[in-house]
């Protein structure tokens, strides 16, 4: 029975691919939350085409998925993993990490490592104006640059920044929606988060 195990790794990324292709419809395989939960979030996603507005900084060790560089003072990516993410953030010349899914792990290795970290947990139906008010003020009061993160780096902290891009950088609800999109926001998962984005655009 030795066989078993190995047979069934064998098979695990034709099982995965197969439900990759029937969740296609409103997720492609990396945001699918049943896969990455099946793969304890191991499944990478592609990086996104270049921009002129922003930098693709690459997959760093330590670091769930990607990093973007949205201007000098601000980058965005996924969960900070381990000892070597904070060293890469380091590296970035990160002083604040602004989460919104903090973990004991992060708060312990930010003490570690000097970095301010400003929690601001919510999950993907329950963004409200407050946060996104909590997000301009701690951009505004704690020293950059920033690490702003969700999970994955694509929907909650890519909302903060697309919030950011219009109520600082002066830039039309459609300007940022499209960056948002084009940084790997699914657009079913994504309904509510955009939604409060639109309440709260500039008038």
């Amino acid at each position: 029975m030795a066989h078993v195990p190995r047979l069934f790794s064998a098979f695990l990324p034709v099982v995965l691919a197969a439900l990759g292709t029937m969740a296609a419809g409103c997720h492609t395989p990396h945001q699918c939350p049943i896969l990455q939960g099946l793969t304890g979030g191991r499944i990478p996603a592609p990086l996104p085409p270049p921009g002129d507005s922003y930098t693709v900084v690459g997959y760093r060790e330590g670091l769930r998925f990607y990093v973007v560089q949205y201007n000098q003072m601000l980058y965005r990516g996924g969960d900070v993993l381990s000892r070597e993410g904070a060293d890469a953030l380091k590296a970035l010349g990160i002083k604040t990490v602004i989460a919104v899914t903090p973990s004991d792990q992060e708060r312990a290795l930010a003490k570690e490592c000097g970095f301010a970290l400003v929690e601001i947990p919510f999950g993907l139906n329950d963004l409200k104006k407050g946060h996104l008010d909590r997000f301009l003020a701690a951009v505004e009061k704690n020293p950059g640059p920033f690490y702003v993160h969700c999970f994955g780096g694509d929907l909650r902290a890519g909302i903060l920044l697309a919030h950011y891009r219009m109520h600082r950088e002066g830039w039309t609800l459609d300007r940022a929606l499209d960056e948002y999109r084009r940084l790997d926001a699914n657009y079913w998962d994504a309904l509510g988060l955009v939604q409060v984005l639109k309440d709260n655009a500039p008038r």
